[in-house]
This record gives C-alpha cells, sequence and structure tokens, in this order.
C-alpha cells in the first residue's frame, strides 16, 4: 500500500469529510501530484475490503442489521466497481 496515499486518504476523507468519489476525482485530477494507477486501484480494493467486513460485523448487532447487510453489501461493491471503472479510464 502507498504509504503517502493512504495519509492523504485520511486527511482528506476522514479528517475533512471529502466523499470518496469527490477525492477519486480531484485524485485524478492532479490535485495532489501525481499517483500510480495500481496504487489508486489498491486503495480502493483495501477501502471496499474495509467497508464489506465492516457491515458484516455489524450484521450481528441487531435482526435490522442483519436484515440489510446483503443489500448494502451490494451497494457498496457496486459504488467500488464504479470507482474502479473510473480509475481505469482516468489515469494512465
Amino acid at each position: 500500500m502507498n504509504e503517502a496515499l493512504w495519509e492523504l486518504y485520511q486527511q482528506v476523507c476522514q479528517d475533512e469529510m471529502v466523499p470518496l468519489p469527490e477525492f477519486v476525482r480531484r485524485l485524478a485530477a492532479g490535485e495532489w501530484g501525481a499517483y500510480p494507477k495500481a496504487d489508486v486501484l489498491e486503495l480502493l480494493q483495501e477501502l471496499e475490503t474495509m467497508m464489506l467486513a465492516n457491515i458484516q460485523m455489524k450484521m450481528h448487532e441487531g435482526r435490522r442489521f442483519a436484515e440489510m447487510a446483503d443489500e448494502v453489501s451490494e451497494q457498496t461493491h457496486a459504488e467500488f466497481e464504479k470507482l474502479t471503472e473510473f480509475v481505469e479510464g482516468a489515469f494512465p
């Protein structure tokens, strides 16, 4: 994992509350310098894995969460597919 990219993600998305799609668009525009496509794809894969794991953990916290887990997991996966497609086309 590219540590500089991970730290940038944490600063921008977690600290400044910038939505992930906006972060990825700004990253593609070179706002923070150039990052290799492979590093950005690796970041997205790691984030998706973490989010899906969190959904699965929440599933055990109650029936309501369990009922929503599959749908939320599918939505999350679809969002990351869109971001991955964008990165594939936007980065050299």
